[in-house]
């Protein structure tokens, strides 16, 4: 029973001891891509509640929008060549015609209430759902942008 014990004691003195100085760079290198990580998720989440209020009924909970009414945004060129653009539209609304994915639409999309917050959490969603994969859309981008919309959408 001894010889148990003395076996753990050493065997846990060797993890405890086993990496402690080189492991920390490590840790702290990657917190930082963690904190990313876990903010691209949360924006997701509440994009996912925003898009369910303010986007789905015309462009569908599938993102595949509505025959020749409204474009979709799963897989949509004109979305994600762009999302300074997509932001003022989010945010602001558009009266423009616009071709997306090759079709042609010409549908008022109203803007929405929501804070420039709510659009980057919106478009973290619509840009990561569906196949699309724009990665984190950040709020001081989407104050930039937003800042930067001109007349016309």
């Amino acid at each position: 029973m001894k010889k148990l014990t003395y076996i753990l004691l050493i065997s846990a003195l060797a993890v405890a001891c086993g990496g402690s100085t080189s492991e920390k760079p490590e840790k702290e290198a990657s917190s930082l891509s963690s904190r990313d990580e876990i903010r691209l998720k949360q924006y997701q989440v509440q994009g996912a509640k925003i898009y369910a209020t303010y986007c789905a009924n015309c462009h569908q909970q599938d993102g595949k929008g509505l025959a020749s009414l409204y474009p979709p945004l799963a897989g949509s060129d004109y979305l994600l060549e762009d999302m300074a653009r997509a932001a003022c539209i989010v945010k602001n609304g558009q009266s423009k015609e616009i071709v997306v994915n090759g079709v042609t639409y010409n549908q008022m999309m109203p803007g929405n209430p929501i804070t420039n917050l709510e659009v980057a959490e919106v478009l973290t969603f619509i840009g990561n759902a569906w196949g699309n994969e724009a990665g984190l859309i950040g709020v001081k981008d989407v104050d930039k942008w937003i800042d930067a919309c001109g007349e016309g959408y």
